[in-house]
């Protein structure tokens, strides 16, 4: 492991301490993003959750900063407060020995024992836009000279509209700092939003393919909408999970799981987006420690939710975008590790299953409740249409014009003119039959 975190030169400290962590090999963003921020070069990451994104900026991190100088030189903005206390508990872990301070400045907790603790000089701050908005406005700290710049879940940044805030932030920073963005995806509005944000920036992309779906295994089962609930206990019953993340559609549809699981003995909790943020953190504090066994999740969870050892996903409706399947199931397999994903799909879910499949490229394998693997049916229909010859259409289309099927203003002159004759027949027969009365 030294070795090759020595060839891309991390410090002796920091080796030892990602060796402590468990981090025995850097993965591919880390490979490609750590050399060029210590080279200086403003990076934009691509990668899927679960790939090391976060360590890929922090280790860099840890290097540029000077222990000496006692004013904020880091700044990390993320979406969520989870994702910042998790961060700045990462890179404690990676700072150790190097007397650095790192703060959380998140939503969610004490404004004054957050003040209290900015006065004590941290040199790298992790939070969300509004919170660290809010000191800055109080005059509890300033950003002027913040060289080093971090932009985490840039799309889910955009997404959720903190964008303005965290410009904000960004224009009271060093003109001359150095920028990383990291998203799990990049649309047309990341890219611009990167162009001006950075100078000389190297574009690292990590295809979802090539991330998360390696080292877990992804399953399939059929069911009905009734039969969700049954089959989600018997799985439970039967894997007997660590941990079990239980992705559902909507916070409604949580809380549902949650009640039934209740009702049923299993040892559950709910995580959704509008519980207060005390209830969260008492949660997500049972769940890591293993208290709670199974946590059922709208996908607000998904973002930026590192847990170690959940040994199993459930997704108990098909997400409709592809990228949120690889959020959800990205909460197991973490760094490498083995994990199992399970999708529960009913008749009227098949087509955002094939969507998951087809723009991850990926197929999932089908089972049974009971763990019977099912052979899947081809779709061959789509082969058979474009094998077929093409039909010959219009009068273009054969060599001889004079036997062509009739088509267009052609075919709607010869029925106007059949009509014609058809009429002028029925008058000459009306006037035989006026004569004969006669």
């Amino acid at each position: 492991m030294n070795d090759i975190f020595e060839q891309i030169k991390i410090l002796p400290q920091v080796r030892e301490n990602l060796k402590k962590m468990g981090i025995k090999n850097p993965m591919p963003v880390q490979q490609q993003a750590i050399p060029a921020l210590l080279k200086g070069r403003d990076v934009l990451a691509r990668a899927q959750t679960g790939t090391g994104k976060t360590l890929a900026f922090l280790i860099p991190l840890a290097q540029k900063l000077d222990p000496a100088k006692s004013y904020v030189q880091a700044l990390v903005i993320t979406p969520t407060r989870e994702l910042a206390q998790q961060t700045n508990e990462v890179m404690k872990q990676v700072l150790e020995g190097l007397e650095i301070k790192t703060l959380a400045v998140t939503g969610g907790r004490d404004f004054e024992t957050q003040k209290n603790k900015l006065a004590g000089k941290a040199q790298v701050l992790i939070g969300t836009p509004g919170r660290l908005l809010d000191h800055i406005g109080k005059g509890n700290t300033d950003l002027g000279g913040v060289s080093f710049l971090v932009l985490d879940e840039v799309d889910e940044m955009l997404a959720q509209g903190f964008m303005d805030d965290a410009l904000k932030l960004i224009s009271m920073t060093n003109p001359e700092r150095q920028t990383m963005l990291c998203s799990a995806t990049v649309s047309e509005e990341i890219n611009k939003l990167g162009r001006s944000l950075t100078t000389n920036c190297q574009v690292i992309d990590i295809a979802p393919e090539e991330t998360v779906v390696k080292a877990i295994k992804q399953i399939c089962i059929k069911t009905t909408e009734e039969g969700k609930p049954e089959t989600l206990m018997h799985l439970i019953d039967r894997l007997n999970p660590y941990l079990m993340l239980v992705f559902c559609i909507s916070k409604e549809r949580a809380k549902e799981v949650d009640e039934f699981l209740g009702e049923h003995g299993y040892n559950a909790a709910v995580l959704t987006g509008d519980m207060s943020a005390a209830k969260r953190k008492t949660v997500m504090k049972q769940f890591r420690e293993a208290k709670l066994q199974i946590l059922a999740a709208s996908d607000i969870a998904a973002r930026g939710l590192d847990v170690e050892g959940v040994t199993h996903v459930i997704n108990y409706d098909v997400p409709h975008d592809a990228s949120w399947y690889v959020h959800r199931v990205g909460r197991t397999g973490r760094a490498g590790k083995d994990g199992i994903a399970i999708t529960l799909y009913t008749p009227e879910e098949v087509r955002w299953l094939h969507n998951v499949e087809t723009k991850l490229g990926v197929t999932l394998e089908k089972q049974t409740a009971d763990g019977r693997t099912i052979v899947r049916r081809t779709r061959i229909a789509a082969t058979k249409k474009q094998a077929a010859a093409p039909k010959s259409r219009g009068r273009n289309s054969v060599a001889d014009k004079r036997h062509a099927p009739k088509t267009g203003s052609n075919r709607r002159q010869i029925s106007r003119q059949a009509a014609r004759e058809a009429s002028m027949a029925q008058k000459e027969k009306a006037k035989k039959a006026a004569a004969k009365r006669k």
